[in-house]
C-alpha cells in the first residue's frame, strides 16, 4: 500500500510539529522513517511519474503539471508489475486537477474524479447548498465531477471521503491480493479548512478571510497584503491536519479489518511547501513549490513498514533516499521482477539495518507562478505565466500547449544532491547556464558529484546549454 499526502514537509514531524499529524506519528512507531528523503521534482503529477516508473523526470516526459498527453514516455510502472502478478491494482484521489491517473499508470482501477477545465471552474463554487443536490447517488449520476471532488470545497466532505474510501479499500483487499494507492490532496492549494481543523493554528488576528481558504498574492518582491508568513503556515498546518486525519481513518479501517500488520505501507509526500523563509520582502506571498531546490521544497517524508512491522529494522535512517527508489522497494519486498532501466534502487539493504552505495539525487524545478528570476536576478524568465501557456482539448482537458513546453523546459533550474552538496545549473537571461554550489563544496566528493550531473545533463534537454564558471553560495 501507498499513501502519499501532498505537501507534507518532515518538519512537521516530532515537537517542531506542534501535533499537527498524531497519525503520521502512530504509524512511525510500526515503520523506519528515512529522515533525508528527497524527491526529483516538487509538484505532484511529475513526482508521481517518477514514483511509478523509478525513473527521473527527463526520461518520464512529464516534468510539469498537466503535461500533453503526447509527451508522456510510456515505460512499465511498478503497478504494472503488480496487475501483471495478478494483484488487484487501484488508485485513489480527490482532486484530478493537478494529477490524473490514466491507464498508463499501470492500475487497473481509479477512483478519481473526472479529468478536465470543469474542475478548475468548479473550484470558483463554493456554495454549500449545492451538497442537497450533488452529494447524493443521483447528484452524483447526473454530475459527477460533484461528489468526492475536493475542486468544489464548499461542499466537499473531507472525513466523509476518507470513510468511503476506507469501506472501498476493505472491501479491494478482502477479494484478494491488493496494491492500494491513495494520494491526500488537503493541503494543497488552494484548501480549504473544515470543522475541527480550521481556526487551529491561524492567529486570530489575521482577516477572516484568510482563515478560511489559501488565497493567491503575487510572489514577487515587495509583495504584502493583509496576510503574514505566520499566518499562512498556520493555514498549511490546519491542512496537513486534516489530511493526517483522514489518513488516520484510511489506517484505523486496516487495523480493524486485521489487515494492517501483514500489509507493506509506504507513507510519503511528493514534495514539500516554501513560505519563502529566506526572502523577508516575499512574507504572506503565495507558498510555492516546484520554484527551487532546496530543502523546503525537494525534501520528503519517507516511511516504510514491512508485513509485521520493523521488527528488528531500524526506526530511523539518515542514509539519503529518494522518492524514485519507492517502486523497487516495492517490488522487491513483494518477490516480484524489477523495472528495467530504472533509477531508483532498492531500499531494503537500508530496511534491514544495512548499508547501500550512495545513490545521488537527479533534481529539476517544474513549472509555477513564480517567474524563476525572483528568486536568481539574471535567470531566464521566458515561460509564459498567463493562460496562454495552456490549451484546451476538444474533450475538455487542460494541457501545456506546445509553445509553452519549450519555454519552460529551457527555463529549468537541473541540479545533483549527494546528502552533503547541491550543484544546481541555472540557465540565465544571456544563453549561459550559471552553476552553484551549496554545502560542502570543495574535496573530490564534490567534483565527482559535479561530474555526475555533467553526465545526467548530457541525456537531458538542457545539453545544448552553454554553461559559464560557477561560484559556491554561502
Amino acid at each position: 500500500m501507498v499513501i502519499g499526502i501532498d505537501a507534507f514537509r518532515p518538519d512537521r514531524l516530532g515537537r517542531s510539529g506542534r501535533g499537527v499529524a498524531p497519525h503520521v506519528e502512530r504509524f512511525l512507531e510500526d515503520a523506519t522513517l528515512f529522515t533525508r528523503a528527497y524527491t526529483p521534482v516538487a509538484q505532484t503529477e511529475p513526482a508521481w511519474r517518477s514514483l511509478l516508473t523509478a525513473r527521473w523526470p527527463y526520461r518520464t516526459g512529464v516534468r510539469y503539471p498537466l503535461t500533453s498527453d503526447a509527451r508522456l514516455v510510456l515505460a512499465p510502472t511498478f503497478a504494472e508489475r503488480f496487475s501483471e502478478a495478478g494483484w488487484r491494482t487501484v488508485f485513489a484521489t480527490d482532486c484530478s486537477r493537478f494529477h490524473f491517473e490514466g491507464p498508463a499508470s499501470g492500475f487497473t482501477r481509479r477512483w478519481q474524479p473526472p479529468r478536465g477545465a470543469l474542475n478548475f471552474a468548479l473550484e470558483k463554487l463554493r456554495y454549500r447548498a449545492l451538497g442537497l443536490f450533488a452529494d447524493n447517488a443521483v447528484g452524483a449520476a447526473w454530475v459527477p465531477e460533484f461528489i468526492d471532488n475536493r475542486a468544489l470545497a464548499g461542499i466537499h466532505d473531507p472525513m466523509g471521503y476518507a470513510r468511503r474510501l476506507s469501506r472501498g479499500l476493505v472491501a479491494e483487499a478482502e477479494a484478494g491480493p491488493l496494491l492500494f494507492a491513495f494520494h491526500a490532496t488537503a493541503a494543497h492549494f488552494p484548501g480549504d479548512p473544515v470543522y475541527p481543523f480550521y481556526r487551529r493554528y491561524v492567529p486570530p488576528t489575521e482577516p477572516l478571510e484568510r482563515r478560511l481558504r489559501m488565497h493567491f498574492a503575487p510572489v514577487t518582491p515587495g509583495a504584502k497584503g493583509a496576510w503574514t508568513r505566520e499566518g499562512s503556515e498556520g493555514l498549511y498546518d490546519e491542512l496537513l491536519a486534516q489530511a493526517d486525519a483522514q489518513v488516520g481513518t484510511v489506517l484505523d479501517a486496516l487495523r480493524h479489518s486485521g489487515r494492517y500488520d501483514d500489509a507493506t505501507i509506504v507513507l510519503l509526500s511528493d514534495h514539500g511547501e516554501s513560505f519563502h523563509a529566506d526572502r523577508p520582502d516575499l512574507a504572506g506571498a503565495t507558498p510555492a513549490h516546484g520554484a527551487r531546490l532546496s530543502d523546503e521544497e525537494n525534501r520528503i517524508l519517507l516511511a516504510v513498514k514491512p508485513p509485521g512491522g520493523r521488527g528488528l529494522g531500524p526506526a530511523e535512517v539518515d542514509a539519503l533516499a529518494r522518492l524514485v527508489d519507492v517502486g523497487p522497494t516495492l517490488l522487491e519486498l513483494s518477490g516480484l521482477p524489477a523495472l528495467p532501466e530504472a533509477d531508483g534502487l532498492s531500499l531494503t539493504p537500508l530496511l534491514r539495518g544495512e548499508a547501500r552505495p550512495l545513490a545521488p539525487l537527479y533534481a529539476e524545478t517544474g513549472y509555477t507562478h513564480v517567474s524563476p528570476e525572483v528568486f536568481d536576478p539574471g535567470h531566464w524568465p521566458g515561460s509564459p505565466r498567463t493562460f496562454d501557456a495552456y490549451r484546451l482539448r476538444p474533450d475538455g482537458v487542460v494541457e501545456m500547449s506546445d509553445a509553452a513546453d519549450a519555454a519552460v523546459l529551457r527555463e529549468k533550474d537541473e541540479g545533483a544532491f549527494d546528502g552533503q552538496r547541491w550543484w544546481v545549473d541555472r540557465p540565465q537571461a544571456d544563453g549561459s547556464v550559471r552553476r552553484t554550489c551549496s554545502g560542502e563544496c570543495e574535496g573530490p566528493d564534490a567534483e565527482a558529484l559535479a561530474a555526475w550531473l555533467d553526465a545526467v545533463r548530457e541525456r537531458t534537454d538542457g545539453a545544448a546549454s552553454r554553461r559559464v564558471a560557477g561560484h559556491v553560495d554561502d
